[in-house]
């Protein structure tokens, strides 16, 4: 802009002094100056005016306007409402102990075997609703111990876990044995919790392998569920066994 102006200041400047020249000289009589002194004057005169015409013409233009830049389209935000969807909190299974007893689901009785096999040698005899421990799970024949019989029982033949513990129970026979004196009963499966009451050597209590861990066997008592150390009683299930 300031060079602008200085130029068009130098121009108007230079115009004037030209002019007056000129108009001295013009002014005199044709003897003193000649008619090409005449002409060179007259061509200075219009090319100072061309040049002050193109500088006003050029200081008249309107600068190019820049073009603002677009706006920047931005998302919505959601409104926060303070609360976050709650992750439903995954069921666990109870830390039970499988039930380790199977029970003869036939109407007379079933063969206890020497091997895993219908070609095996019959070692005992278990009668109906009779049981026996599972020392050994197969997809067709369990090894088990009754009595004083050890041996294979076909899986056809026989209840395991939830019906076998369905099915002692309901001949009332399914029970907890308390070995030792004066054996502390929880309210939980461990040794820090409340004592509910002592048990005497030989009591017996309804049994709930359900409920039942690796250390506590799981005992009803005065019809809430109470804990007894494995450490200081067993399993006592009073059905009949195998003979041989």
């Amino acid at each position: 802009m300031r060079k602008n102006v200085g130029l068009i200041s130098s121009l108007i400047l230079l115009v004037i002094f030209i002019g007056w020249v000129g108009f001295l000289v013009l002014n005199e009589s044709n003897d003193k100056v000649s008619e090409e002194v005449k002409d060179a004057i007259s061509n200075q005169l219009n090319d100072a005016k061309e040049k002050v015409e193109k500088s006003g013409t050029k200081t008249a233009e309107k600068p190019t306007p820049s073009l603002a830049p677009s706006p920047i389209d931005e998302p919505t935000p959601t409104p926060d409402s303070g609360e976050t969807t709650p992750t439903p909190t995954p069921l666990v299974a109870p830390d039970h102990t499988k039930f380790d007893y199977i029970v003869a689901n036939v109407s007379d009785k079933m063969n206890v075997r020497e091997g895993a096999g219908q070609d095996k040698k019959v070692v005992g005899s278990l009668p109906a609703n009779g049981y026996g421990k599972i020392i050994e799970r197969g997809s067709d024949w369990f090894k088990i111990k009754s009595g004083n019989v050890t041996g294979y029982v076909s899986t056809q033949y026989i209840l395991t876990d939830d019906a076998a513990i369905k099915k002692i129970r309901e001949l009332g026979a399914l029970k907890i044995k308390v070995v030792g004196n004066d054996v502390n009963v929880r309210k939980e499966p461990n040794t820090t919790c409340e004592v509910r009451l002592q048990a005497k050597t030989g009591a017996l209590y309804e049994y709930y392998p359900e409920y039942s861990t690796q250390l506590f066997y799981a005992v009803m008592i005065d019809n809430e569920i109470s804990y007894i150390s494995t450490s200081y009683a067993e399993v006592a299930i009073s059905l009949k066994t195998a003979s041989k």
